[in-house]
């Protein structure tokens, strides 16, 4: 069996344990009547949520590319939806490759100049709900045990000394320069670094570096708008205030970390159905907000997102040939 098959089949293992878990102790005339009784008039502010979180990524990334030229915000904007939903129904979250692969294409860039832009939002995107998360732990310091927190601490401070690296290592990138020399023997590992290094160079200013860091916390700040919406809308606002919707919003990124089908279904279940028991919902209500929140998410964002994949004259059948041709 190929290495493929062998991910795929492991992620789906992992999706069936964890909606095990998220179903275990859930009655389903308690599920049935929490999803029945939705307030629908809070749907459009759901999907305002969506709409901002996509067109805040699009500034923030054109901020990233902005020392390699101009890019269009609009443009910006759909190659984001797309990457989102590629993630949703591909295996090997090949959606950030894909959009990678589109930018260059679309916008005449490097491929080496956008993954690098998308590797660096992705960890301003862990620092900035990492930083949510200990500010949230701090305020809510009975639902979030010491441990966590400093566990969670000590990951901002690795990815943040990363960063700061990258920022700042273009003099012992070069040749004779100190990281140069002791990365001389693993050539391809040292050409990465000096991508990335590349890609953060813009962040070097330090105007753009407030922006990125404004951008990125207000991106989950926004995001967790959506949890706190989806309580609304479930009848469910006495248990989940704004900075419990932000530990909400953390556990679910826990549970969309873990290797599972695309677009995390089970894992996301499973982890915001343990949070919302934890903050003193019965499992019923607790499963109901997790499906509720996940399907109106995963169906606009990936509608969203095909809809603009389709604009660009591409379907998902293409997506394998495309990035094919990329390959070297």
């Amino acid at each position: 069996m190929s290495r493929k098959k062998i991910s795929a089949a492991a992620a789906v293992l992992t999706t069936v344990f964890f909606l095990w878990l998220a179903a275990r102790n859930v009655e389903i005339s308690a599920l049935g009547r929490v999803l029945s009784e939705a307030r629908w008039r809070w749907l459009p502010c759901m999907i305002l949520v969506c709409l901002l979180d996509l067109l805040i990524r699009a500034v923030r990334w054109r901020l990233l590319l902005s020392q390699a030229g101009r890019a269009p915000l609009g443009e910006l904007f759909r190659l984001s939806a797309i990457g989102l939903a590629v993630n949703n129904v591909l295996f090997a979250r090949l959606g950030e490759v894909v959009r990678a692969v589109l930018a260059a294409r679309q916008l005449g860039l490097s491929m080496a100049t956008t993954v690098a832009s998308v590797v660096v939002e992705r960890a301003l995107d862990v620092c900035a709900l990492l930083t949510l998360f200990a500010a949230a732990g701090m305020l809510l310091p009975e639902l979030v045990p010491f441990a966590w927190r400093r566990a969670g601490l000590l990951v901002l401070a690795g990815v943040v000394a990363a960063l700061a690296f990258l920022i700042l290592a273009e003099r012992t990138l070069e040749a004779g320069g100190l990281v140069e020399r002791r990365l001389r023997r693993w050539r391809k590992l040292h050409e990465m670094i000096v991508h990335l290094a590349l890609g953060a160079a813009v962040l070097r200013r330090v105007r753009t570096l407030a922006s990125v860091i404004a951008l990125s916390l207000a991106l989950w700040a926004v995001d967790a708008a959506m949890y706190w919406f989806s309580a609304r809308a479930l009848g469910l606002e006495g248990l989940l205030d704004y900075t419990r919707s932000i530990l909400v919003l953390s556990w679910a990124g826990a549970g969309a970390a873990l290797p599972a089908v695309p677009g995390a279904i089970g894992t996301f279940e499973a982890m915001v159905k343990d949070i919302l028991v934890r903050l003193g919902a019965v499992p019923g209500e607790a499963f109901a907000y997790a499906l509720f929140t996940h399907m109106l998410m995963y169906i606009v964002v990936t509608g969203i997102g095909l809809a603009c994949l389709y604009r660009v004259g591409l379907s998902l059948a293409g997506i394998k040939a495309s990035l094919e041709q990329r390959k070297p």
